[in-house]
């Protein structure tokens, strides 16, 4: 049986051609790469916006994904981390293994032998991370305003409305007054919080 011709320019660049079009890419070029990775890695257990970069340029060098002739850079690049990114959900989501259950060879259940399961909150070193950097900003944004230092460390605390007042001691209006300022100014750290 002969192979049926094909165009060969609809097979793509070659690894080498890849290469060369990797390595033109400019440091704004990566970072808007690296971005497009980070927006689109979410709910892919243990990986992060590099993992998924690199996972699609390494698949695009070693010949296992095709990458067309004529489009944008960025636009291949997209497409690729995408599917890879899809497909790493769909095995999550029928994998065996739940990264939210932790298995303690130490603890047993009394009524059976063997490891116990616990739960977990399955929270990773880069959202350990983000959330250190979030609270610096917080404090940095804070800085020499001690009512609204106090008021901030009342709701990381859990206290609200009567129950802060009184941690506080503070009347209502004062409060209210408090809260819009702490409101304000979270929202310049963050516009998009109100939308999450």
């Amino acid at each position: 049986m002969s192979a049926i011709p094909t165009d060969p320019a609809s097979e793509g660049l070659t690894p080498d051609q890849i290469g060369e079009v990797l390595s033109d890419l400019s440091a704004a070029d990566w970072q808007r790469a690296k971005a497009i990775a980070g927006s689109l890695c979410g709910g892919v257990s243990g990986w992060n916006a590099d993992d998924l970069l690199q996972e699609a340029m390494t698949k695009f060098l070693a010949g296992e994904r095709v990458w067309p002739v004529g489009v944008h850079t960025m636009v291949v690049l997209k497409n690729a981390m995408h599917s890879i990114a899809s497909n790493a959900r769909k095995h999550n989501k029928v994998s065996p293994i739940d990264h939210n259950v932790e298995v303690d060879p130490f603890e047993t259940d009394d009524e059976k032998e063997g490891p116990a399961a616990l739960s977990t909150t399955g929270t990773t070193p880069e959202e350990l991370v983000s959330g250190k950097q979030q609270i610096a900003a917080l404090y940095a944004a804070l800085a020499g305003d001690d009512d609204l230092h106090m008021l901030a460390i009342a709701w990381g605390e859990g206290l609200r409305g009567e129950d802060a007042c009184k941690e506080l001691g503070w009347d209502a209006k004062k409060y209210d007054a408090e809260r819009k300022r702490l409101t304000r100014r979270l929202e310049k750290l963050d516009p998009g919080r109100s939308q999450k």
